[in-house]
């Protein structure tokens, strides 16, 4: 079975340093792959007029079935317990999934790709402040090349990401009304990164990794449903469809994301930069490549500092391989 082999990979809660193996690396590599993947997935939905959030909705759906193809019904029905702790919080975590897609999206409509993209991006910042001063995992195996990598990460995504924000802007006063849609997607953004983690660290076992996902999509995928049928939204079959191809590697996103913290032991002050700068490169590159974006100064700098910032973040790992 799938689910059985998956765990020769499979989390390990030792004092070693997740810099030893590969097995870090390996991860992280899938995950960003898994977000590209949701990345180029979304690009379509404009071009082949796919309605967003119906095809969000009907993704849940499809994440729960891939999840519980990929880790078999025997097993989710012998685990699965609604009194444990973290498949309370799994189920909350969905209605946050909804609500932080349903802000990003009204974000983009009324402020601009630009501010909804960097809000989203830059929110990797509360995982890892949470990871170093309130977690403080993995903090005495960091050191100065660590950190500045930590920062240079920092100025990297906010450069790749901005596209032209001056005229999403444009003549607008910034005022704290304004700031408010994007306020809140930064930080609820952050609280699933954030929740992730500490889930991983204290309330996640090896046995669970794969279910909670689905709880999680399962919930989330309720909660869409009632505000569909509310709202009366009409549902295309080309919308289900662009679900279905978003699910998948929307399930794997997750499963993988929790795979990858385990491997790093859970330290996110390392991962989450990482992982947003790999995303955000591999992204541009499809971009480039596939949709014939063009890059500005400014992003090609931001390239740049990323690239400086992923060898400043795992450099231990490239002196023991030299």
């Amino acid at each position: 079975m799938l689910y059985n082999s998956a765990y020769k990979f499979s989390k390990r809660r030792s004092n070693r340093s997740p810099f030893l193996t590969f097995e870090p690396m390996f991860y992280l590599l899938l995950t960003i792959l898994a977000n590209v993947a949701i990345f180029l997935s979304f690009r379509s939905f404009s071009k082949f007029n796919i309605n967003t959030f119906p095809a969000i909705i009907t993704n849940y759906l499809v994440c729960v079935i891939t999840g519980s193809l990929y880790v078999g019904f025997g097993h989710i029905k012998t685990t699965i317990a609604i009194d444990q702790s973290w498949f309370q919080v799994a189920a909350v975590l969905g209605i946050v999934f909804v609500s932080t897609f349903y802000l990003m999206a009204k974000t983009t409509q009324t402020r601009g790709i630009a501010v909804a993209t960097v809000a989203s991006k830059m929110s990797l910042a509360i995982p890892v402040l949470f990871s170093l001063f309130i977690f403080k995992i993995g903090t005495s195996s960091l050191d100065l090349w660590n950190y500045l990598g930590i920062a240079i990460a920092f100025i990297a995504i906010y450069l790749v990401s901005k596209k032209q924000a001056s005229e999403s802007i444009g003549k607008k006063q910034i005022t704290l009304a304004y700031l408010a849609l994007p306020l809140a997607v930064f930080i609820l953004g952050g609280l699933i990164d954030t929740t992730l983690n500490y889930a991983n660290h204290n309330l996640i076992e090896e046995e669970v990794e794969g279910i909670f996902p689905i709880i999680t999509f399962g919930s989330a995928f309720i909660l869409g449903l009632i505000f569909i049928l509310i709202k009366g939204i009409k549902v295309r079959p080309k919308d289900i469809l662009g679900g279905i191809y978003l699910g998948v590697p929307n399930y794997f996103s997750i499963y993988l994301q929790l795979k990858a913290l385990s491997a790093f032991e859970n330290n996110g002050a390392i991962l989450y930069p990482s992982l947003n700068i790999g995303i955000i490169i591999v992204s541009t590159i499809f971009a480039i490549l596939i949709f014939k974006e063009k890059l500005s100064l400014l992003n090609r700098i931001g390239i740049s500092l990323a690239i400086l910032a992923i060898l400043l973040l795992s450099h231990q790992e490239i002196l023991r391989a030299l």
